[in-house]
């Protein structure tokens, strides 16, 4: 019997390059990808103050376009 989730699945797409750096990042900080989806959506909509934690080098891996945006 298939297994059953509690919750319909959501399809996020990204792109191939920023769906890479993500898992990269929350994998720095010991999390992974469902988790910090829920933590940022819960700040999102008011649950919460904190944001989800993010590497400390996370500015450095940003491409210089998104780091000054003209």
């Amino acid at each position: 019997m298939p297994s059953r989730h509690k919750n319909p699945a959501v399809v996020c797409r990204p792109t191939p390059e920023l769906h890479r750096r993500a898992k990269t990042a929350v994998t720095e900080v010991d999390s992974d990808m469902n988790a910090h989806i829920i933590a940022f959506l819960h700040w999102l909509v008011g649950d919460t103050d904190e944001l989800p934690s993010r590497p400390s080098a996370a500015n450095e891996t940003r491409p210089q376009e998104a780091r000054n945006p003209s």
